[in-house]
């Protein structure tokens, strides 16, 4: 948030360093009609943009909060308009993000380019879901979107590892001798010989 908002320029000055230091393909921005004239910027300089309509989470506070968008019929248009624009500006790809599964799908059949869904139905041409939301990689309690499926529990089962490590530990089961180095028995004699003739402190 904050490099692309205030001028096509700027997010052209942001893309371009962002594709020579970050390395990446391409780049990625939030909004609709109202960014298209700062896509249309960056894709006429060489740089493939992926556009982001519907639930916007860098502007969620001027949306009222993360609220799924195009539940109405007004809304719905809104959506489709912004994608339209969006593609209409050069995007390659446009991410879909908390819209009701048949306006995505309208969305999708409308547009010539393909729409990745979040939280977005089946419809879209594919999906994408944050990994440590798919994995299950965060504490009991946090706040999931209701289209957040947890095919994991790693955070469980970093858990139940750490436990267990704690337990080893504290009983001396670990390290044991497959966990150590070895010395050879004639070495660690002489060595405890040698240690026997020095003064402890």
């Amino acid at each position: 948030m904050g490099s692309y908002e205030v001028s096509p320029e700027q997010g052209l000055q942001s893309a371009i360093r962002i594709i020579k230091e970050g390395r990446v393909h391409s780049v990625k921005l939030e909004g609709g009609e109202a960014m298209a004239p700062t896509i249309k910027r960056i894709t006429q300089a060489g740089i493939p943009v992926v556009g982001h309509v519907g639930l916007t989470p860098q502007r969620q506070n001027a949306l009222g909060g993360f609220r799924v968008q195009g539940k109405s019929t007004a809304s719905a248009l809104k959506v489709l308009h912004d994608a339209l624009a969006v593609q209409e500006a050069g995007a390659f790809m446009i991410v879909l993000e908390a819209v009701p599964a048949e306006v995505a799908a309208i969305i999708t059949k409308k547009l010539h380019v393909p729409t990745i869904g979040i939280g977005a139905g089946n419809g879209c041409s594919g999906q994408v879901l944050v990994q440590i939301d798919m994995t299950g990689n965060f504490p009991p309690g946090r706040f999931l979107p209701k289209f957040v499926k947890k095919y994991a529990d790693v955070w469980g089962e970093a858990i139940r590892g750490i436990e267990q490590y704690r337990e080893e530990v504290k009983s001396r089961a670990y390290p044991s001798e497959e966990y150590t180095y070895p010395i050879p028995k004639e070495e660690l004699s002489e060595f405890e010989k040698a240690v026997e003739k020095i003064p402890s402190k």
